[in-house]
């Protein structure tokens, strides 16, 4: 695997799309101080994920975007893409994500881009990635995120300069052991979640305790009615099945009693509708007819008494025609024989016979008056031949008489006509008497009937009633058991049950005792608090499983932290030992002789204790149980010097000293590619010929690149790139091959 290709589009001083292709060994850039040199290492940085932009020589993300010229724009993007072999598959990712980010290509492309507003992306093969992805693949093939494949110019002696703790790192980065480093952390930020999530799942159930305790209780209570719900239960049964066969058997014989009722009613109401009622008055024919011949009566008997009258006036005036008419045999005192008197005093009587109340006064004057008319008659009577006169009088008589003989026969055919009449009307009044008793029998049973009828409307509507309670009862069933409906039609047909309201009463008061009994323990089913201490219990039980779960995860993480830091330390030291050998022998070849060594440094940490008697202590790790850290120091000894500490190094000591550890570091575990920014400015030119040897031997195993003004160092590389500031002060490139390079060198 090896770096294949740099481009760069923006970034600082290139302006435009500029690409550097690596395919030999050892490639060199050069060019005048200010051109854009070191502008090619710091995107080799961006791209592979640096996050200090002062590192970068910039404050803000946009400082790396070119600023724009007289003659060129400003630009409001910048990209760098670099392109790796990967032909052997050398790249990997973690499992999870691997399945997100594919790398199985023969080209791995990571690119980076930054926006004006200081926004970046990153993209593995055009495919948006994160930070993390970037850093944990670059990780896979010995490039580091802390950039120690790049030493820029003054950073070549870092790794003398930097504490024991960094330079641990450093170096675990150098021997590829920071992909343990990412493990250790994704585990412990595993871990740290694990804790929280089971403090937080403790809490939970701390939380949820107390309410847990009292849904016990409230079960407990629920379990102790449990008989009392199964008895409900049976007696709802049987109370349904009875009271809905007594609803049925209410039904039919309200039915059948409904039925039988309107056939009556129907039967009075045709006889009431089709007879007249009593109260409207009948009037008969006969009854106009007596009327009319009692009225006739009335007028013959009037007309005879008048006859009769007219008679006895005859008569007397015939009796004293005669009287007067005979010889006088003695002397009498002038009047009237006892027969004038007798008819005249009959026919007077008859007339009183026909008296009319309403006339009665003026029928008296009239009696009077023929009185008055009477009495006279004697005493005016003159003796004289009254024969003719009293032929007529005869004659008169006959037919007067005659006429009051025709007035009796009609008088007795009237009679007889109003006998008839008055039996004919009576029967017609005895048949209306008749049919007034039937109506007035068939009117009480009409009442009787509508009595009857309300009795009926009033049994259907306690039925309604009855039904509606079934309703619900069944409905209060169904709360209190959490029943949608309780099978009792069975029971209903297995057999007749002699069956009464009173009985259906008595059942229903003992299931209110119980529903009573229920609500002093709890109310209604307990259905709501079953089913939520089932919830709280699995909640629980949830909690409890996850932090058991949780529990063996931590334990886990342990397992696996503490392995992966074995390893660590493992590999760590094992690196060390082969450093050691690289590092000294490179010291000795640049020393010509001394001796250099890496060796492990405790890192003791103090912390502040308060005591009981509240004083305040200092203790280290060790006085406190924990586990020390180790961190990495540098002991040298110079040839010919009694010089083993660091800071007692000239400036030029310390950058051959530093580059004998790089090194040493790439022999041991080379990195794919290392950049050396100028790393050999301060050597002479002995020393710089030892510099080159050692380039050529470093390149069997890292590509390098190398930015440089050494001619010595120029000479061993195969292809030159020029750097220089072209037309708008932006950063042209130009490349040379070895032939071209090693005339240039000399």
């Amino acid at each position: 695997m090896h770096l294949k290709r740099l481009e760069l589009n923006g970034f600082k001083s290139f302006a435009h799309k500029s690409e550097f292709v690596f395919d030999v060994p050892i490639i060199s850039i050069v060019g005048p101080n200010g051109s854009g040199k070191s502008n090619v290492v710091e995107s080799i940085r961006f791209v592979l994920g640096e996050q200090s932009v002062k590192s970068m020589r910039g404050k803000t993300g946009s400082d790396l975007i070119f600023k724009g010229s007289k003659d060129i724009s400003k630009l409001n993007r910048a990209s760098v893409s670099i392109v790796f072999d990967n032909k052997d598959r050398v790249f990997h990712l973690h499992q999870d994500n691997n399945e997100r980010v594919n790398i199985d290509f023969d080209e791995v492309t990571i690119s980076r881009e930054v926006f004006s507003d200081g926004v970046n992306k990153y993209l593995v093969n055009g495919s948006e990635v994160r930070m993390k992805d970037v850093h944990e693949l670059i990780a896979s093939v010995n490039i580091g995120a802390s950039g120690h494949h790049i030493i820029s110019q003054g950073e070549a002696d870092r790794y003398l300069n930097s504490n024991v703790k960094d330079r641990r790192e450093l170096i675990e980065e150098a021997l590829g052991l920071k992909v343990y480093q990412y493990r250790i952390k994704e585990s412990q930020r595993k871990l740290k979640r694990a804790e929280d999530n089971i403090r937080e799942s403790e809490l939970l159930r701390r939380e949820i305790a107390p309410h847990l305790r009292f849904l016990k209780k409230q079960v407990d209570k629920i379990e102790k009615a449990k008989h009392l719900r199964t008895d409900l239960h049976e007696q709802y049964k049987t109370y349904f099945a009875q009271e809905d066969y007594f609803i049925k058997t209410l039904e039919r014989a309200l039915d059948a009693d409904r039925t039988i009722l309107q056939e009556q009613y129907t039967e009075v109401i045709v006889f009431l509708d089709s007879h007249t009622n009593p109260e409207d008055v009948t009037r008969y024919e006969e009854e106009s007819q007596i009327i009319s011949h009692q009225q006739r009566l009335k007028d013959i008997l009037r007309e005879a008494v008048s006859l009769r009258q007219k008679l006895g006036s005859i008569e007397g005036m015939i009796s004293l025609l005669e009287k007067q008419q005979a010889p006088s045999e003695t002397k009498q005192h002038p009047g009237f024989s006892f027969k004038v008197v007798h008819n005249f005093l009959t026919s007077l009587l008859g007339r009183i016979d026909l008296f009319d109340s309403n006339n009665t006064i003026s029928s008296l004057g009239e009696i009077k008056s023929d009185i008055q008319d009477f009495i006279k008659q004697p005493s005016t009577a003159v003796q004289n031949d009254n024969s003719s006169e009293i032929t007529e009088l005869m004659l008169e008589k006959n037919d007067v008489e005659k006429s009051v003989y025709l007035k009796g026969e009609e008088e007795q055919s009237i009679q007889s006509t109003i006998v008839e009449l008055e039996a004919a009307l009576e029967l017609k009044r005895n048949n209306e008497r008749e049919s007034q008793r039937q109506y007035y029998e068939y009117l009480a049973k009409k009442k009787e009937l509508d009595t009857k009828r309300t009795l009926i409307t009033h049994r259907d509507e306690t039925l309604g009633i009855r039904v509606q309670g079934l309703k619900e009862e069944h409905e209060e069933a169904r709360v209190l058991l959490g029943l949608n409906a309780i099978e009792y039609q069975a029971i209903a047909l297995e057999h007749e049950m002699d069956i009464s309201a009173q009985n259906q009463e008595q059942a229903r008061r003992e299931m209110e005792r119980i529903k009573i009994r229920l609500e002093d323990i709890g109310g209604g089913s307990g259905i709501e608090v079953i089913q939520e201490f089932q919830e709280t219990l699995e909640r629980d039980q949830f909690l409890e499983k996850e932090i058991t779960d949780i529990t063996s995860s931590i334990e886990s993480l342990n397992i696996i932290i503490d392995e992966l830091k074995g390893s660590l330390d493992m590999q760590f030291d094992i690196g060390i030992q082969k450093i050691n050998d690289q590092f000294d022998r490179f010291f000795k070849l640049m020393f010509g002789g001394g001796q250099a060594k890496l060796t492990p440094s405790a890192i003791k940490k103090r912390k502040k204790k308060i005591t009981e008697e509240g004083e305040q202590l200092e203790l280290l790790d060790d006085e406190e149980g924990e586990k020390i850290e180790y961190g990495i120091d540098i002991n040298v000894q110079l040839p010919r010097k009694k010089v083993s500490d660091l800071d007692m190094l000239s400036g030029g000591e310390r950058s051959l000293t530093s580059i004998a550890l790089l090194f040493a570091l790439s022999q041991v575990n080379p990195p794919p590619f290392l950049v050396l920014d100028e790393t050999d400015a301060a050597l002479d030119e002995a020393n710089s010929k030892k510099y080159g040897d050692m380039i050529e031997s470093l390149s069997k195993y890292s590509q390098l690149i190398l930015v440089t003004h050494n001619r010595e160092t120029m000479s061993r590389a195969q292809t030159l790139f020029g750097v220089t500031l072209g037309r708008g002060d932006a950063s042209t490139t130009l490349s040379l091959r070895l032939e071209d390079a090693a005339k240039y060198a000399k």
